[in-house]
């Protein structure tokens, strides 16, 4: 993939578009196209679907359980099914 650096004024330009976006050159010819129906998103400005469980939280759901089993042995469980 190659990545171009955009300064901030075509940035906000961008932004500003509602409908798919074509780049041209001097010249009028496409260079390139970009679909607005499918949004991007920033990651960073991601909200966790659940909030975060403490070590104290993490450590009472393991002491919770009979027993845990190892990858190994449900591996051999499944592989009698």
């Amino acid at each position: 993939m190659v990545r171009i650096t955009i300064d901030e004024e075509l940035r906000k330009r961008f932004l500003d578009f509602s409908d798919d976006i074509e780049l041209c050159d001097e010249s009028g010819r496409v260079v390139a196209r970009f679909q607005r129906s499918t949004p991007w998103s920033d990651p960073d400005q991601w909200e966790p679907i659940t909030p975060e469980i403490s070590p104290e939280e993490i450590q009472q759901r393991l002491n919770s359980y009979e027993r845990i089993y190892t990858t190994a042995e449900v591996l051999e469980k499944l592989s009698k099914l």
